[in-house]
């Protein structure tokens, strides 16, 4: 997800003298991911569980010439575009998997063609269960409006050594619903807050963009079908097509690579407009009290095992309960929610030789065959 979430932001290209790309870079990251809400509850108990955490993640970047390397927790990727390969480590069994670009091309066609067959029975199905029933249900036609703000509160601070400019991206999908001979409806909005702050002077800009162009220039060929399916895609549902368009031609314009960037899912009540504001106090005021439980359960004697396990599910209900009660004799009034946050931040940013041993699978490492090179 942070590498994701990194590449579709890094959009632009700084320029920078030849050799500062050629002796590589390294790149250490934090990536936070929190959900809210009753959603937030049950993941963050899992979690515990199971002993990890999705908060404060470290992640490491390396980059030399035409080749990447990301690794965090015990996997590591490497992807490999003059040669067209992926390679991916599993540090605790000690084993790799590597495939090429053809391959995971044959497998995603071959995903495509498993669901467009699934999705034609089920019409088939859907139309021979409506003929029968003689169905006569008023049909209702939705439509999603896209709106894409950016603003610029002129704020700047050091990221790991770097001047950075704070830079809001409101991506806004309103719903509207049009009951067959009714009149249209709001049903809500889904927005998508993305706060960056940008650099239009740390080195990574220039290296992911030679990196991108380099692996556009093998895929090219090998995933065209995938971009003539996404394509097609788009022709189907043009509301999907103006609003990533719209995307990104803001994003576009936005000179430099994120040294921070969090993103807000908030789902906002019909006839209300979002509130950046709320979204960003409430995230805040969330993580806080989730930091604080987290301290607190620290420092309570561990009950282990099977009954470790009922205590906090026990706990849990306890409060739901608890809230339950509070609001039962309040009228509920709507409001906007975030139901996710994912926040990537880089703490250093180091130019420098990196070995080329990185990208290559450890030595004494097992090789795993991947299901992508059967996909053929």
């Amino acid at each position: 997800m942070r590498a994701l979430t990194r590449n579709a932001l890094s959009l632009a290209i700084a320029v920078l003298p030849a050799p500062l790309l050629a002796q590589g870079l390294t790149i250490q990251s934090v990536t936070d991911v929190r959900f809210q809400g009753g959603l937030g509850t049950v993941i963050n108990l899992a979690a515990k569980l199971g002993g990890g955490s999705a908060h404060d993640v470290p992640t490491t970047t390396y980059f030399s010439g035409h080749k990447m390397r990301t690794e965090s927790g015990n996997t590591a990727t490497i992807v490999d575009a003059d040669a067209g390969r992926f390679i991916t480590i599993d540090n605790k069994e000690k084993t790799y998997t590597s495939f090429t670009f053809d391959d995971m091309a044959a497998a995603m066609r071959k995903a495509q063609e498993s669901a467009s067959q699934n999705s034609a029975k089920q019409q088939g199905s859907s139309n021979a269960n409506a003929s029968k029933n003689n169905s006569k249900d008023p049909k209702t036609d939705v439509n999603v409006k896209y709106k894409v703000d950016t603003d610029r509160p002129g704020q700047r601070e050091q990221i790991a050594g770097y001047s950075a400019e704070r830079i809001f991206l409101t991506i806004t999908m309103e719903g509207e619903a049009t009951p067959e001979g009714g009149q249209t409806e709001q049903v809500g909005s889904l927005v998508l807050l993305i706060d960056q702050w940008i650099s239009k002077d740390a080195p990574q800009s220039a290296a992911m963009a030679e990196f991108q162009r380099a692996y556009a220039q093998k895929a090219g060929e090998a995933f065209k079908s995938q971009t003539q399916s996404l394509q097609a895609a788009y022709n189907a549902d043009p509301r999907l097509k103006g609003g990533m368009e719209a995307a990104s031609k803001e994003m576009a314009k936005i000179a430099g690579t994120p040294m921070r960037s969090t993103m807000y899912f908030t789902l906002v009540p019909p006839n209300m407009q979002f509130d950046r504001k709320l979204a960003l106090n409430e995230a805040s005021a969330a993580a806080a009290k989730e930091d604080k439980a987290n301290a607190e359960d620290k420092d309570k004697p561990k009950k282990g095992g099977f009954g470790g396990m009922i205590g906090k599910l026990k706990a849990a209900a306890e409060d739901a309960n608890k809230n339950a009660d509070n609001n039962k004799d309040k009228k509920a009034e709507p409001k906007q929610g975030t139901i996710v946050t994912m926040k990537d931040e880089v703490r250093s940013v180091t130019p420098g030789p990196v070995s080329a041993d990185l990208f290559a699978p450890p030595a004494g490492y097992r090789e795993v065959k991947s299901p992508m090179s059967s996909s053929r």
